[in-house]
């Protein structure tokens, strides 16, 4: 706790000594938890000329020019070797002139833009934060989003339900010390590809729609910018899921079909399939109507309920039992296994990657492709 109440001190100097120098269209700054699903005990940092900055209560803060950064916890404390030797901090923060390349947990090597800020969390861990502007924080989202979905237009589309999401959560994390997380928690993000070419095609993105978000019809509000990967050709309501929304609804969405991930296919053992309905709905699992209509479940359209003999099951906790791609499936049996007919992967709410792909393909820009799955949304400056 001491480290983090450090960090917020840190900050407000760090941004007081900033001040003079404004972003780039006046856009804020974005503080992200990186490799927040991993417990980091160490990392390194090279690549670059760095300048790092090194605080310690009750002194001035250190400036060390270097060109490689080795942080680390030891004996409880945070320690940094800029020079072949280690000296203690309360927290370090590095700028450079260009992206720092890191090796972080698992030996994982990534590029990161912006600042990175590293204090200690608990008593043996780091807590690593990289302060970064808003729309490099956007590339990097898109970069690890999309992967290898390529496409000026989805870039650019899936770069406003970035930001737009970002401007809707910014606070998500806020009394941790930090604003969002780099996983599914927030929004995917890895720091920048080292491919320069792939790079300067994210940040064109990013910059070409800065500031646009899509707020709602009626309100002032933010929409809420859900997307998944494949809608399997029909999307769902966000009210089968999350709240009601009025640019979240069921419509089809042909650009999602004759995709790599529309349709897919699962095994089960029809004993366990069977079993599990019987469970839930407090019957015998060798109720011979039971096992009929499990086994043949049909669903041409999408559906929020499973329904039989006046039962009830979202299809929804099917998915999340069985790990399914979607809750959008049919059955057939076969011997003594069931198989699993799927459609789409993900939720299905909001924008289809690899619908928005499609479109792209076809030559919709990246406003047709938000009007599609956000319908009605007011595409407005941040």
């Amino acid at each position: 706790m001491r480290g983090l109440v450090f960090l917020f001190v840190a900050l407000a100097w760090f941004t007081a000594q900033s001040a003079v120098q404004p972003r780039a269209g006046g856009m804020p700054n974005v503080r992200v938890r990186l490799h927040s699903v991993r417990d980091v005990y160490e990392f390194k940092l090279g690549g670059v000329a760095l300048t790092s900055i090194w605080f310690r209560r009750g002194e001035a803060p250190d400036t060390v020019e270097s060109s490689n950064l080795h942080v680390r916890r030891s004996a409880g404390a945070l320690q940094g070797n800029a020079d072949g030797t280690w000296q203690r901090a309360d927290s370090i923060w590095v700028t450079a002139p260009r992206p720092i390349s890191t090796e972080g947990p698992l030996g994982i090597r990534r590029a990161y833009p912006g600042t990175l800020v590293f204090v200690p969390l608990g008593t043996t861990e780091l807590l690593v934060i990289n302060q970064v502007p808003l729309e490099d924080y956007v590339a990097g989202v898109i970069n690890a989003e999309l992967g290898k979905y390529l496409g000026r237009e989805l870039w650019r589309a899936q770069a406003t339900v970035a930001r737009t999401w970002w401007a809707a959560n910014q606070r998500k994390f806020a009394l941790e010390g930090y604003q969002v997380s780099d996983d599914v928690r927030s929004q995917v993000y890895h720091g920048w590809p080292m491919d320069s070419a792939r790079r300067f095609d994210l940040i064109e993105a990013a910059y070409s729609t800065e500031g646009l978000v899509l707020l709602r019809a009626d309100t002032n509000a933010y929409v809420e910018t859900l997307f998944h990967a494949n809608s399997g050709g029909e999307l769902m309501p966000a009210a089968w899921y999350f709240k009601a929304s009025p640019h979240l609804v069921n419509k089809p969405d042909s650009f999602s079909l004759d995709c790599p991930q529309t349709t897919w296919t699962k095994r089960i053992s029809a004993s366990e399939w069977v079993g599990y309905f019987a469970r839930t709905w407090g019957v015998s699992a060798s109720d011979a109507e039971l096992r009929e209509a499990m086994l043949r479940i049909d669903q041409p359209h999408r559906r929020e309920f499973l329904e039989w003999n006046g039962k009830k099951l979202r299809f929804r906790s099917v998915r999340e039992k069985f790990g399914l791609r979607s809750s959008w499936f049919s059955t057939e049996p076969d011997g003594a296994e069931v198989v699993v007919h799927g459609r789409g992967y993900g939720h299905g709410i909001g924008l289809s990657q690899e619908g928005a792909w499609r479109m792209s393909q076809l030559g919709y820009g990246f406003k047709a492709i938000l009007e599609h799955y956000y319908p009605g949304a007011r595409l407005e400056s941040f």
